[in-house]
């Protein structure tokens, strides 16, 4: 009877009685190594446009490994077996990698973050809380835990959010030079009633 694969890292498993005296090595040391990589292996690679995982049950590939580890061009779409696994990405790519199987929910992680991935066979998801990923979690906190700190989002669009050192406020972006510059002379005209109060004072 031949050899059998598991269905989630494609490691071979020995029929009884085949391969005698030959299942020790090399095969055994190659599922061996096939688990070092599943569990501390890096696959490096390098985009230059969307790019499908290797996976093969008697070799060596990407999809088995740990981490991936994307340089390159993005965007891309990167697309992973649909089997069951958890990955380690770091996207130091150009612009953001899309992660799928081809079918179900997909996971985009942006250009120089590193976050987990998981795969349940059909549908990619990020490290999430609260049923947003990470990064969303982690904005959506900043917010809710700064409210009255920091201005609502509601109805600021294309807007950054600017400081005259006491209190934050939303500025156009055209108008950021205007607002620093004034904010800047303010400060002086401080400094000069100071400097001013301390000498006749």
């Amino acid at each position: 009877m031949p050899s059998t694969y598991t269905p989630s890292l494609r490691l071979e498993m020995q029929a009884a009685g085949e391969n005698l005296n030959t299942w020790g090595a090399p095969r055994l040391n190659a599922v061996i190594d096939r688990l070092d990589q599943a569990i501390a292996g890096r696959s490096a690679i390098v985009l230059a446009g969307d790019h499908v995982l290797t996976s093969a049950n008697l070799a060596d590939d990407e999809a088995r490994r740990a981490m991936l580890d994307f340089t390159g061009a993005g965007p891309a779409t990167v697309t992973l077996p649909a089997a069951s696994k958890i990955y380690l990405v770091r996207n130091s790519a150009s612009g953001p990698v899309t992660l799928t199987t081809g079918a179900g929910a997909v996971a985009v992680v942006d250009s120089q973050d590193v976050t987990l991935v998981g795969c349940d066979g059909g549908d990619v998801f990020l490290l999430g809380v609260g049923g947003l990923g990470l990064k969303a979690y982690v904005e959506a906190v900043a917010w809710s835990y700064n409210s009255g700190a920091l201005p609502g989002q509601t109805g600021n669009a294309g807007k950054v959010v600017a400081t005259d050192g006491t209190d934050a406020g939303w500025r156009l972006v055209t108008a950021l030079p205007d607002y620093i510059a004034d904010q800047a002379q303010q400060a002086a005209a401080a400094d000069r009633r100071a400097a001013a109060l301390a000498f006749f004072g």
